[in-house]
Order: structure tokens, then sequence, then C-alpha cells
């Protein structure tokens, strides 16, 4: 795969007034919102593209549910092809694994059912229920109570996102991921891309896509574009319409556990009707459609503007600022001339280039460290661990864990954050995902009182770890938390004595 950037404009040289991208950058600044990254582009370039350090522009992310849209488009290519129909039964396509007696229910349910997240199950599984899961994950959905007729309820489910990616190769004989790269990815000039595999070898198709926000930006600019790509009709233009305009009425998001979706509670006060839901693109105001995964992975396309949005982000669940500073700061700039290019041009340029996430205070060093310095057994605590370590050099210092997974190292910088690659345990705080080997910037700070502070910044993810280690009566107290996910984000303290 060669990366081929996309065109870079200024904002002014494609309607976009400057003004309202710095309005837009300071009102989330000042909302203290996780942004990781932003690009805007407008009439055939990137006319603004923002990173917060330590994130970066060549660097990959998880896009969590923003896959969905990616699933879908394969889903497109097998319809144009004749080699798939909307209104396939799902059962169909996996007789040796569907349960003793299907009932009328699972037998009606259709590939457009999958799409519309209309199954006919009264609740929506996550990402998270199922990423530990070992055996079979169609058995399991299969297995599901399909409790209504399919085609009528509204329930978001990463599960139907999965059985779609399922259906792809079943029909192909491919993965999903394996038969965009050969029909669209390549033509795209993607940079890094990467998708996690379920168990039997298909593609998570809900979620566990990992790209660069210029990736996720040409995707929707793809889109944008009604499938044509440099004078090549990649997608066709009729799948686009249907899968981006609304097809669901009723869309409602009902109370979300950390692992699965329940079905709408029409008396709940924090329930909120959304614009709509296309096939596995969400609507937005003013006529546009987006891919939107947890913690703030979005693609917005907006025909009506000729504009593309991509973000990646950090933040917590139900947090709605982000999408109230993109409607009222920055939508009213697309398409208005700016009353001094120039000098918006120059507010917007220093803007971004301070634009930077809260780094540790403190001290870059202690007479504490000697007491921290070498190895802790640590008591029988739920997460598995066993033993933490210390070794403290002039600039870093080197952190071990041992867990039921094995030794984890990382290093972590005393003067300055430090990059290196690690495979600490995390799914508690990660929302279930486990890389066997992922980048960490970590930092670390010592207080007057000898309590060492840690960051961990795990910056191909939404997360960040926050980590404190202290000495109480010669015991080690530690404790972890994050600064998003979908279920707790605090583990217990675990408590250590020196080997």
């Amino acid at each position: 795969m060669t990366y081929v950037p996309l065109p870079r404009a200024l904002p002014h040289e494609r309607g976009v007034d400057a003004g309202a991208i710095v309005d837009f950058l300071s009102a989330i600044t000042r909302a203290d919102l996780e942004v990781h990254s932003f690009m805007l582009y407008r009439q055939g370039a990137v006319v603004a593209e923002a990173f917060w350090q330590p994130y970066s522009a060549r660097r990959m992310h998880v896009q969590h549910s923003a896959t969905k849209s990616w699933t879908a488009t394969a889903v497109g290519l097998l319809v144009d092809d004749g080699r798939l129909k909307l209104e396939d039964k799902v059962v169909s396509f996996f007789p040796e694994l569907c349960p003793v007696e299907v009932s009328a229910n699972l037998a009606a349910m259709t590939v457009e059912d999958l799409l519309t997240m209309r199954t006919g199950h009264q609740r929506g599984i996550s990402g998270g229920a199922w990423r530990n899961l070992q055996t079979s994950w169609i058995e399991a959905f299969l297995q599901e109570p399909v409790d209504e007729p399919p085609g009528k309820s509204f329930i978001y489910s990463s599960a139907s996102s999965f059985m779609l990616s399922a259906i792809v190769t079943r029909v192909t004989g491919q993965t999903m991921h394996a038969l965009l790269q050969e029909r669209v990815l390549d033509r795209l000039g993607l940079d890094k891309l990467e998708w996690d595999l379920a168990p039997g070898g298909f593609n998570s198709g809900g979620n566990g896509l990992s790209c660069t926000t210029e990736d996720s930006l040409k995707f929707g600019v793809l889109h944008l574009n009604k499938g044509l790509w440099q004078g090549r009709q990649l997608l066709s233009p009729e799948w686009i319409a249907k899968a981006t305009r609304n097809q669901v009425d009723d869309v409602w998001m009902g109370e979300f556990d950390g692992k699965q979706y329940l079905p709408r509670n029409k008396d709940a006060a924090n329930e909120a009707k959304r614009e709509g839901y296309g096939y596995q693109w969400w609507m937005t105001p003013y006529g546009g459609y987006y891919a939107s995964g947890v913690f703030g992975q979005y693609c917005i396309v907006l025909p009506e503007q000729d504009t593309v949005i991509a973000f990646t982000c950090g933040l917590r669940l139900g947090e709605r600022r982000l999408h109230a500073a993109i409607w009222e700061r920055l939508f009213p700039g697309l398409g208005r001339e700016s009353k001094d290019p120039q000098a918006s041009q120059a507010q917007l340029d220093a803007l971004i280039d301070g634009l930077r996430l809260p780094t540790l205070q403190g001290l870059s060093e202690s007479p504490h460290a000697a007491e921290l310095q070498g190895r802790f057994s640590i008591e029988p605590n739920e997460d598995g661990v066993r033993e933490l370590a210390f070794d403290f050099h002039e600039d870093y210092c080197d952190f071990s864990l041992v867990d039921h997974r094995g030794t984890h190292r990382l290093r972590v910088g005393l003067q300055q954050p430090v990059e290196s690659v690690t495979s600490l345990t995390g799914n508690y705080l990660h929302h279930q995902y486990q890389p066997e080997q992922t980048p960490v910037i970590a930092h670390a700070r010592w207080t007057e009182a000898g309590e060492l502070r840690m960051d961990w910044r795990f910056v191909e993810t939404a997360f960040g770890d926050h980590v404190s280690c202290r000495l109480e009566g010669g015991r080690l107290l530690f404790d972890r938390g994050v600064n998003t996910n979908a279920g707790s984000m605090q583990r217990p303290t675990l408590t250590g004595t020196r080997i």
C-alpha cells in the first residue's frame, strides 16, 4: 500500500472561513474535550488539519464502531455484483451453525435487517461483550433469542455488523478486509490500516479497524464523490444513495451497560431520539451522514456543503459537546467568506501549532525513588497481577508488571515522555481491547510527598491511563485509572510488599 496524500489548500481558497475553525477549536479547548485529531476537507482539498500532541498525522487510531460503515461498503460491493441480495435470509449462509429449532423470527431475518439494526433482538451486543469470546461468534449470534419480527424496531448491536462480515466471507471466501483491499482500498492511496479478526478468521465487522485520520477522511471523500475516485467508479452511486439515506424512521439508543444496549425505555429521561440510520451510517442535521465510533471517532459527510470532517478522540460516554460545537461553531463557516483571510489564517496556524494534551506536572526526581526501586509481590487481586517492579535511571524508569499473560514492560520518561512498545494488560480499562503489542508514550512526575504519578498514553487508541504509586508503612499502593471506558474507569487498588 503506497500512501498518497489528499490535495491541500487554504480555507479561504475553498470557501471556508478560517475564523470559524478558530472558533470551533477554541470552543472544544475551553470545554476541555480530549480530541486527538481533526481534519476538514472541502471542494476537493484538505483545508485544515490538527493533531493534539502526542498524536500525529501518520499514526493509526482505532475507529471503534465507525468500522461499521466500512463493513457496509463490502456488502455494497457484493450487492452491486449480484452475489448478495438485501432480502437474503441470514440463516441461509450458516445452516450448520443454526440451532436445532430455528424460530420463525430468526428464519425471517434478512441481510437488510442486519444493515439497519432491526434484527428483532431485545438487546444489542457491544464489541466489548464478545472481544474475549473464543468460540464461534456466528453461533453465539444465532443462539440469541429473536423476540419480535425483524424489520421493525431498531436495536444497536455490533453483533449484527459482525454477521455482515461473516456473510461477506461466506460468499467470497475472503475476509472483508481482503475484499475491500482488492476492490477499493488499494485505489485510495491509504497509509496504514489494520482490522481485527474474530474466531474463524472473520473480520470483526462492527469494530476493530485502525487507520490514520486521513484514511478515514478518504473513506468519507469516496462516499461524498458517490464512489468515484480519480476517474474510476469503485462503488456504485446507487448503493451509496441507499446506504447513506435514512432507512429507519424511529431511532432511539437504549441504555448501555458497558456490554449491551438495552431495549428503548420511553420513560427514561436520558434517552434521545437520533436523526436516523441508514445502512451502518448515522444521519446528521443538514442532510449529511456519518460513521461513528464510541469515545468520539467520526467521519462526517455533508454532501450539500461538499465537505467531509474526520475526528479521533478519547471522549467520555454520552459526551455531546463536540457535536454541538461542530454545528454551532464550525458548520456556519462552510461557504462563508472571511473578513480578513490572512489574519484569520495566522490565528488558525498559531492555534494548531500549540495544540497538545495536558502533561503531568511535578518533580522529575525524588529521594523517594530509592524506596520504590525494586520488585514488589502483589496480594491476590481480580486483575491477576502478581508482581510490579521499578528500575530507576537518570532520565527514565523501566516499569514491569507480571500477570497471568506474562511479564510486561514499558519505559517511563522522568524528564520527557518516552515512547516504547508494550504488551501491558489493559482490557478491563480499554473496552476489552487487548493487543499483543501496542505503542505507548509514558511520562512520570513525583509529588513533594513522594508519590510517583505516571501517564501511559496508548497512542493508537482512545485510551490513556493515569497511574499512582506510593508507599505507606512499607507497603506499595498502586492505583490505575483511564480517561474513558465503557465500563469501570478505575481498577481496585493493588497492594504489595517488597521482594
